[in-house]
């Protein structure tokens, strides 16, 4: 909510660091999922705004996560600018999917968002 009013640089270094956190799994369950959610509504944005911005910093930090919440993936397919400017990330995440899924609490997609 409050992360619109930052200004671009600092915006940037939150994505990062939020990023990081997911990615070192320094938060979980109902955590993770409010995380993923926050950066799944950045990446909705227009591609111009610091917020947009802020979603793919955070994302390039724990895209090697994704293999682990397809679900998530789908959504991230699903938005239209990215799917036409960020031809590098639709195709890791579509790899990320091609993957085989380890069963267990992580597969699936649960704690990403139900968008």
């Amino acid at each position: 909510r409050f992360f619109p009013r930052y200004p671009e640089r600092e915006l940037l270094i939150t994505g990062k660091l939020f990023g990081s956190l997911i990615q070192h799994q320094l938060v979980s369950s109902i955590t993770l999922g409010i995380a993923l959610r926050y950066v799944l509504e950045a990446l909705r944005k227009q591609v111009t705004s610091s917020i947009f911005k802020f979603g793919m910093c955070a994302l390039e930090q724990f895209k090697h996560r994704l293999v682990e919440w397809p679900q998530y993936c789908h959504h991230i397919l699903q938005i239209s600018h990215i799917r036409q400017s960020h031809e590098t990330l639709i195709a890791f995440i579509q790899h990320a999917l091609a993957q085989p899924r380890k069963e267990g609490p992580a597969s699936g997609g649960s704690a990403a968002v139900a968008a």
